[in-house]
């Protein structure tokens, strides 16, 4: 696994380009209505420029996707990791009728970067032609140097964060553009860490057996009371239960566990790691994994032989950089 900075401490404003992510469009007059039968967040009540997050369960309840949704004046934007437009438009496409419904890979044609940092909102406002969003997910089409972009405020990647979209074409001259100011540019392991630290699921961290309540994103993504949607009665049961048997935490080592290892507690298996790091905040390893309820209220926890605890996330930024 690449390094990642061993300083506790993170500059004001950084930035990263994030290869690959995924950009899906739902347009056409249905497209929020029809969007709205097969996600757990409350979609039709979602002002333009405005977002939450949201998972896509199949008919078992299971996580097929957690993305953010973003309305807009043509439908819905799905924001989520690399890889995930293509599966999540093959999901919806399978249940399309005769909804007046468009659902496009934009992918190819755009470009993310992450701009990070608790200054990043302030830096990025100085210097770009209009409104810079500032509430989690809120976004807005402005221009940074003359370049057309779509921010989106987010914190997956830390506090203060901000996702930039363009054109494919405009990447290198903001890229340019982003070096020009002397900002310092993130790796892929210093991005990582971040979104770690910060406890955000990507795929690497959702197995196919995956129950939406696992992953601790209630709050954000899930409205327990919207109408019915596809896999809503698993969703449903599991609330009024109110608990689930493993959940995603995060857990400190002495050095970045290995991905895929296994986390055992008293010799017995109870999760593996999906994600890990060296942590720049703890200044130590630390991995998310899906976990046995039972084992993370106990003690004893361990991966591959090496004594590991669970730590809140997100880890708690120093006072340098508060």
């Amino acid at each position: 696994m690449p390094p990642v900075p061993s300083s506790p401490s993170r500059p004001p404003v950084a930035w990263a380009p994030l290869a690959g992510r995924s950009a899906l469009l739902a347009t056409g007059p249905d497209a929020v209505r029809f969007v709205d039968n097969f996600t757990t967040a409350a979609v039709s009540k979602l002002a333009v420029g405005a977002g939450t997050e949201g998972f896509f369960p199949d008919a078992r309840g299971h996580v097929l996707a957690l993305v953010n949704i973003l309305r807009t004046a043509e439908g819905l934007w799905f924001d989520g990791a690399a890889g995930v437009a293509p599966a999540l438009r093959t999901h919806l496409d399978h249940y399309v009728i005769r909804e007046q419904v468009e659902l496009i890979d934009a992918s190819p044609e755009r470009a993310a970067f992450l701009l990070a940092g608790p200054a990043a909102r302030d830096w990025l406002a100085a210097r770009a032609a209009g409104a810079v969003p500032s509430g989690i997910l809120d976004h807005a089409a402005i221009r940074i140097d003359d370049i057309g972009a779509d921010v989106v405020a987010l914190d997956w990647f830390g506090p203060g964060g901000l996702l930039v979209q363009v054109a494919a074409d405009a990447a290198p001259r903001l890229a340019e553009s982003l070096r020009a100011a002397g900002l310092p540019e993130w790796d892929g392991a210093a991005v990582d860490a971040a979104r770690i630290e910060a406890g955000s699921p990507e795929p690497v961290d959702i197995d196919p057996k995956t129950l939406p309540q696992e992953l601790g994103r209630d709050s954000r993504a899930i409205c327990f009371t919207k109408g019915c949607y596809l896999g809503q009665e698993t969703v449903a049961r599991l609330d009024a239960l109110g608990h689930v048997n493993r959940r995603l935490v995060a857990l400190a080592a002495s050095d970045p566990p290995r991905v895929g290892a296994t986390v055992t507690a008293a010799g017995e298996p109870v999760g593996t790691i999906s994600s890990a790091c060296l942590s720049p905040r703890l200044g130590c390893g630390l991995g998310l994994g899906l976990i046995r309820v039972r084992a993370i209220e106990g003690a004893g926890l361990e991966v591959e032989g090496r004594p590991v605890r669970v730590v809140a996330t997100p880890v708690a930024a120093p006072p340098e950089e508060a």
